[in-house]
């Protein structure tokens, strides 16, 4: 099954908005400032993402997996 970009789309604006009202500090220690990795991620992120919608919601969940599970 094949979905339509406008259908990605709303995938994807829908995850990022429960990403935003569900989000606490945790959130923010994610992406740490000042740090060439974390600034190159999110670069390469916002470029895929305006290919395909999806790798916004996917970059969410690997951000929720890696600050949940990962990260200590």
């Amino acid at each position: 099954m094949f979905l339509s970009y406008q259908t990605k789309v709303i995938i994807s604006v829908i995850c990022s908005g429960l990403w935003i009202y569900f989000r606490n500090q945790k959130c923010y220690e994610l992406i740490p400032t000042h740090s060439i990795f974390a600034v190159i991620f999110v670069m390469i992120w916002s470029y895929l993402n305006y290919y395909e919608p999806l790798f916004l919601p996917l970059g969410l969940f690997i951000l929720f997996f890696y600050g949940n599970y990962l990260h200590n």
